[in-house]
């Protein structure tokens, strides 16, 4: 499904993580923990999302950076959503770190870029709230 059509029939929501959080370089996968939002593991590095607070011991750390979650469940056969969002901040040159859970996209941006983002993706009327 394009993602023109989803849009027609569907209000795209979002929410802000009221944390800040780092992007960092580990060495090995971290123990389970609510402090850390998501762990990726690509085979040649493993990379953690967790709250500006989370005493791992990391190689390498980027921060702060704040998380906006689209809450809109989205379904695994929708094209172009991610192309669209990334498009809309590129645009004001905007950088952002995307990813992907089962049914919803996060995207994550330096503290800096997100007053102007979250006035953007409104101007697209996507739908904020605060988490």
């Amino acid at each position: 499904m394009k993602f023109e059509e989803f849009k027609r029939d569907t209000e795209i929501r979002a929410s802000v993580h009221r944390k800040e959080y780092s992007i960092a370089k580990v060495a090995s996968v971290p123990a389970v923990d609510r402090k850390v939002f998501a762990v990726v593991t690509d085979g040649s590095e493993i990379t953690v999302i967790a709250e500006m607070d989370h005493g791992l011991k990391v190689m390498e750390e980027e921060k702060p950076f704040r998380i906006i979650s689209f809450d809109t469940k989205l379904p695994f056969d929708l094209i172009g959503f991610l192309a669209y969002i990334t498009k809309l901040l590129a645009d004001e040159d905007i950088s952002l770190f995307a990813i992907s859970s089962f049914s919803t996209d996060h995207i994550l941006m330096k503290e800096a870029y997100l007053e102007k983002a979250l006035e953007v993706l409104r101007d697209a009327d996507v739908k904020i709230d605060l988490k």
